[in-house]
């Protein structure tokens, strides 16, 4: 018997819907964080005053819902990589172009290769679908792209771990972000009630670098 939506939505915690942005998002706790958690102990990061960790994040509800989600994923892999292949290729059906677009994490990180991995196959599955992937798990993405490619519909942008750090890792990965720098691609939303509006610069994989004003 085919599933409805909400069981869908329940066997994958949910998902993220942030207003600002254009498409729907995937979000676990930005405690939980590997390389994240770590440098929100230092000065002069970008995670150290992380967005994740204030604002509508530490309400109970949004809490609860994201370590729903990371306790599903880290339980059974695969079988979240089913459902929300199915849950996301039903949400999308009748979204097109600009309108067909997913972040993963807007609040939270991959948890291993095999993390990474499922996302990936869940991309290739879902090729009408445009998947931005913000990541500060550089070995895990470095271990990957040694042997793998990404499919076209994936940007992975692996994030400068320091305010003011230049683009790094020229030669390894293909698309990257930066805070506070000056170079690239600079991000409009905060020019515009920090909505993407109708930019989808994070999405496309001939915005090598996209560089994101302090906050």
């Amino acid at each position: 018997m085919k599933r409805t939506m909400k069981e869908l939505e329940t066997a994958v915690g949910g998902l993220s819907n942030p207003s600002k942005m254009p498409g729907l998002s995937y979000g676990t706790p930005a405690a939980d964080c590997i390389i994240g958690a770590i440098l929100r102990k230092k000065k002069g990061t970008v995670c150290e005053k992380c967005y994740a960790h204030k604002g509508m994040y530490v309400f109970p509800v949004v809490k609860k819902a994201q370590a729903r989600r990371l306790e599903i994923l880290t339980t059974d892999l695969e079988t979240w990589r089913k459902d929300m292949t199915e849950l996301l290729s039903r949400k999308y059906a009748k979204k097109k172009g600009p309108d067909a677009v997913f972040r993963w994490h807007d609040s939270g990180d991959l948890q291993s290769l095999s993390h990474l991995e499922a996302i990936v196959q869940i991309a290739k599955d879902l090729p009408g679908i445009a998947f931005w992937l913000p990541t500060k798990e550089y070995g895990l993405v470095r271990k990957y792209l040694r042997t793998n490619n990404l499919p076209s519909n994936l940007v992975i942008r692996v994030s400068a771990p320091m305010i003011g750090q230049s683009v790094f890792g020229a030669g390894v990965y293909d698309t990257v972000s930066t805070v506070g720098t000056g170079e690239g691609y600079a991000c409009p939303a905060y020019t515009q009630g920090g909505e993407c509006g109708d930019c989808r610069a994070c999405w496309q994989k001939d915005v090598i670098s996209v560089d994101y004003p302090q906050h």
